[in-house]
């Protein structure tokens, strides 16, 4: 609490100085994610820092429609055809624009890196974690969520659907504001099981 009562501090003398720019925007988005991150901590989040060497990923698919991608074309041609009166032409040319902005995205994420290292967690999750989480999200403090395990198999890919086997060590979940990681839940495995 104290390290971020003392940054949010600096940006708020940052900020008195009279910057001005990209140097404003940028100290402006800093104190905006500090504040979030105080409230966080007032909410009875503890900051949070994982263990070097753990894994992590999301708890929901973080891409925009999830796996609804490839029907969006589909369903954006139907909508397009409704709304200029079912000729085909308009029909066609909307499905093939739509075809051409999913490809347009998918190439910029691979030239930016965004579609890299997208690992969902894929393991059992408790019922305390989950009602845990689920507070987390209603607050609409935290950007993301994500699960620390040192266990690589407890994640998967978003390209694939296989689940992991169970194991022994227990995986974490946090929230995100920001750099800033708060714990949201743990939970002992074996226990739950029991």
């Amino acid at each position: 609490m104290v390290e971020v009562e003392k940054e949010l501090a600096l940006l708020e003398q940052a900020l008195a100085t009279g910057v001005s720019g990209e140097q404003r925007r940028v100290q402006t988005a800093l104190l905006r994610e500090t504040e979030r991150a105080q409230r966080a901590v007032a909410a009875g989040w503890e900051p949070f820092e994982p263990a070097a060497g753990w894994h992590w990923g999301n708890v929901e698919d973080p891409r925009a429609l999830h796996r609804r991608v490839r029907a969006l074309p589909w369903v954006a041609a139907v909508v397009a055809g409704v709304v200029l009166g079912m000729r085909w032409e308009w029909l066609a040319a909307a499905a093939t624009a739509g075809v051409l902005l999913l490809g347009l995205q998918a190439a910029l994420g691979e030239l930016t890196g965004t579609s890299e290292d997208v690992r969902v967690f894929n393991a059992p999750m408790p019922a305390q974690a989950v009602l845990a989480y689920r507070r987390a999200k209603d607050s609409g403090l935290f950007d993301t969520f994500v699960v620390y395990s040192p266990r690589a198999e407890d994640f998967r890919p978003v390209e694939t659907a296989q689940a992991p086997s169970l194991g022994l060590l227990d995986p974490v979940l946090a929230g995100r504001i920001g750099r800033h990681s708060f714990l949201i839940a743990q939970w002992d495995l074996a226990k739950d099981l029991a």
